[in-house]
């Protein structure tokens, strides 16, 4: 390997770990169950799993978000609780995270370059004095490491549907449930919502009883 591909190597490398370290994708596991005669079909009307959350302008964005998913997979939405033939229930948390100590890398020159002698050669006739220098192709790896504390949070969002009708017997009956999780550094909900979201109705309704991971690219901030 020539000295400039050497040099292209470590560069890409250098990015990849640069890519690894920070949010370029959010990494999920979502689990779905359903009933055997579940269909993705019907009116439906989207409420928090806290009801103290009903009136928050949070919940309001994440509702239009979960309405335009069940839409999509072919859900009726419609704007009052009475209309409708099932009821959504929506959750979604963070947790305080857990610190750890990480460790990164450093590269740099490992060998090779400029090398400089002196010194005195000794003979019959006397002595003599001598300096030079010499050039080898440089080469490069891993030099040594750094450390640096992190804090890892997971963050979870959470869907039941139940037929609206079994509510007012206070025995709903459910006929679909997904949770989905992630960890990173992200500390807000609001940041990876709607990677969380993306992966919970990727492939949706997903295959009953198994959990599924997804790579979601990430596009939101932090």
């Amino acid at each position: 390997m020539d000295y400039i591909a050497k040099i292209s190597a470590l560069i890409s490398l250098a990015c990849t770990v640069l890519v690894l370290s920070g949010c370029a994708t959010v990494v999920t596991r979502t689990t779905a169950f359903y009933t055997s005669d579940y269909t993705t079909s019907g009116s439906i009307f989207v409420i928090p799993a806290d009801a103290e959350k009903n009136n928050s302008l949070e919940f309001a964005s994440y509702k239009k978000r979960f309405e335009d998913k069940l839409s999509t997979n072919g859900y009726s939405i419609v704007t009052n609780a009475n209309d409708a033939k099932y009821i959504a229930i929506v959750a979604f948390g963070i947790d305080n995270g857990k610190s750890s100590v990480v460790s990164m890398p450093l590269f740099g020159q490992t060998g090779g370059g400029t090398t400089y002698s002196s010194g005195t050669v000794y003979g019959t006739g006397g002595s003599a004095s001598y300096s030079g220098s010499s050039y080898t192709m440089p080469t490069y790896g891993i030099v040594g490491s750094s450390t640096s504390s992190a804090t890892t949070y997971t963050r979870a969002i959470a869907l039941d549907i139940v037929e609206a009708k079994s509510l007012k017997t206070g025995k709903p009956k459910k006929i679909y449930e997904a949770r989905v999780k992630s960890s990173g550094t992200c500390s807000v909900i609001a940041g990876v919502f709607n990677e969380l979201l993306e992966a919970m109705f990727k492939e949706f309704p997903g295959d009953n009883g198994k959990t599924r991971l997804a790579e979601i690219p990430y596009k939101g901030e932090c």
